[in-house]
C-alpha cells in the first residue's frame, strides 16, 4: 500500500472561480494492507499560511474491512473514487488522488443537489518529516506536444483484480485543452458544468509534478449516469 504513513498538508476551498475561501491544516493517517485500513485524518484551525497552530479541532476516524466499490486504484499509488450513479436526490461527488515520491496531491469536486457543479477542495501532501517542494501551478503551454506511457483501465464489471495495462501515446494540442481548468501545484481538472442522467459524461483530473511527468484519470459515465469505468494514464515526455 504506497499510501500508507502520515501525511501532512492542507485543504484549500475553492469558490467556482477557483479563489481560496478556506484553508484548513491537515494531518492523515494511513495504516494497513490491501484488505485492512485505518484512517485518522486531523484538522487545525483555519490559517491562510497553512500552518498547523495549536491542538487540532477537528478529528476524523475510519476503518476499511473491504474493498470500496466506489474507490479505485492505480499501480502508482493514484486513485479516483466517486458517485456510482447520478440521481435527482443525490449530490455527486468525484475524488482523484496521485501520489509521487513524497508528495500527494488530491482533489474533491462537489456538485449540488440539482447536479450543477458547485466547488472543488484541493489538497496537497507531503510526507511528514519531509521537505517536498510543491510544482508551480500548471499552464497548458506545459503539456503541449508529444506523451508516452501506459494506460489502465478500471471497468465497472470486471473481474480481475489486476487489469492490464497498455502502451498509450498521446499528442496534445490546445484544442484538447478546451475547458481544463488550471491548479496550483501542477493540478487541472475538467468537469461538466451540470451531471444528469440522460446523456454520457466523463470527469477528469491531470497532475503534472515534474515537467517530464503526467497523470490524467478519467471517470466516465453512461447515458443512465451510471459509473462505467476509470482510466489512468501515466506520461512522460
Amino acid at each position: 500500500m504506497l499510501n500508507r504513513g502520515i501525511w501532512q498538508g492542507r485543504f484549500d476551498t475553492l469558490n467556482r472561480d477557483l479563489e481560496l475561501k478556506r484553508r484548513q491544516p491537515s494531518q492523515l493517517t494511513l495504516a494497513g494492507d490491501d484488505a485492512f485500513v485505518d484512517l485518522e485524518l486531523l484538522f487545525w484551525p483555519d490559517d491562510p499560511e497553512g500552518q498547523r497552530q495549536g491542538d487540532p479541532v477537528k478529528r476524523i476516524v475510519q476503518s476499511f474491512h473491504q474493498v470500496d466499490p466506489e474507490l479505485g486504484f492505480f499501480s502508482t499509488g493514484s486513485f479516483s473514487r466517486g458517485s456510482l450513479s447520478i440521481s435527482s436526490w443525490s449530490r455527486p461527488y468525484a475524488e482523484f488522488g496521485f501520489l509521487w515520491r513524497d508528495r500527494r496531491h488530491r482533489l474533491v469536486l462537489l456538485w449540488d443537489g440539482s447536479g450543477r457543479f458547485d466547488h472543488p477542495v484541493l489538497i496537497r501532501e507531503h510526507r511528514a518529516g519531509v521537505d517536498a517542494d510543491e510544482a508551480p501551478a500548471l499552464t497548458a503551454e506545459q503539456l503541449l506536444g508529444d506523451w508516452f506511457g501506459q494506460q489502465t483501465v478500471l471497468e465497472r464489471d470486471q473481474l480481475a483484480d489486476d487489469p492490464v495495462s497498455t502502451p498509450h501515446e498521446l499528442l496534445i494540442t490546445r484544442e484538447m485543452l478546451q475547458g481544463l481548468r488550471c491548479l496550483p501545484d501542477g493540478g487541472a481538472f475538467r468537469a461538466p458544468e451540470h451531471v444528469s442522467a440522460g446523456r454520457r459524461f466523463e470527469i477528469e483530473a491531470w497532475w503534472c509534478p515534474d515537467p517530464q511527468r503526467l497523470e490524467r484519470v478519467q471517470r466516465c459515465y453512461d447515458e443512465s449516469g451510471s459509473w462505467i469505468s476509470s482510466r489512468h494514464v501515466l506520461l512522460q515526455r
